[in-house]
């Protein structure tokens, strides 16, 4: 059995951009790597069926699926992923689980990182588990900017220079499918008008205070900002913190403690995660 674990990520802004090479497809855009993540075990099976479990129930887990298949087309394997926070809610948890699954494989058929990655980049994009996760979380940064779109050397990304020590995820709502969104093709239109602007923005200032501008100015002008989390980011902005909304999901990211959060927007209804951004390494973290 090997094991693995892989921080998740956040995208603030995002600009989706397509490509006929799936490694020169994905985002630009600004996020926040996560310390936590998503951790996966693995063990080759006799047959060739790949079985994945997902927090301890059976998924078909589309993503991971095609990047084991694409390591190892023909070969068996069971994964098991466990996801530290929610998936759906914009935490890049499908990339972490392909990643980590991917790199266990690798290290199990004898394959590099960088194929592991670069499969779990190709299974990202097109199978609707984001734009941009995994080119941002193999960075290593904790606030990773994709200037190029796609997986280095086709993509690029730097690093904007500074962290956050404290930060708190919130989950106000159910999950949104990434894919509902960017199969729209209006919304498609108006997410890469509004976050060329914010994008811009940013790079012009890659600040701690202009990351939750930008985040905010992004989200309301690209209409995925629901009343909701409009409501929760405003509530803890006249508080004095910073918020800004989780791309793609009903949920937001904040400096605010968790304890401040529950006393805003209720503790039953606002589901609280505590973190930081990392730049901690995807690691192997059992061999047996």
């Amino acid at each position: 059995m090997i094991g693995a674990f892989c921080p998740g990520h956040v995208s603030c802004v995002f600009q989706p951009i397509s490509s006929y090479d799936t490694m020169s497809t994905g985002s630009r855009g600004v996020g926040i790597r996560l310390s936590v993540g998503a951790r996966a075990t693995v063990e080759e099976r006799d047959d060739g069926a790949v079985n994945i479990w997902l927090d301890g129930l059976q998924s078909i887990a589309h993503v991971t699926r095609m990047a084991a298949e694409d390591l190892a087309p023909g070969r068996g394997f069971d994964i098991r992923i466990e996801n530290e926070v929610p998936v759906s809610q914009g935490f890049g948890m499908s990339a972490a689980g392909a990643l980590a699954a991917s790199l266990c494989i690798a290290e199990i058929t004898g394959q590099s990182r960088t194929r592991a990655f670069r499969a779990a980049h190709a299974a990202e994009v097109t199978g609707g588990g984001g734009l941009g996760d995994v080119s941002a979380i193999v960075a290593g940064r904790d606030i990773p900017i994709r200037t190029v779109p796609g997986f280095p050397p086709n993509g690029t990304v730097v690093s904007a220079g500074f962290r956050i020590p404290n930060l708190t995820l919130v989950v106000l709502g159910q999950k949104l499918e990434t894919d509902s969104v960017l199969g729209d093709s209006r919304m498609l239109a108006t997410i890469r008008a509004a976050s060329a602007d914010a994008m811009d923005s940013f790079l012009d200032d890659p600040s701690y205070e202009n990351l939750f501008a930008v985040s905010n100015a992004f989200s309301s002008a690209s209409g995925v900002e629901s009343p909701a989390i409009r409501r929760a980011r405003e509530s803890l902005n006249a508080r004095g913190y910073n918020a800004g909304m989780c791309m793609l999901g009903n949920s937001i990211f904040t400096d605010a403690p968790q304890e401040v959060v529950w006393s805003l927007l209720g503790r039953g209804r606002a589901r609280t995660y505590p973190c930081s951004s990392s730049s901690k390494e995807i690691i192997i973290t059992q061999r047996e």
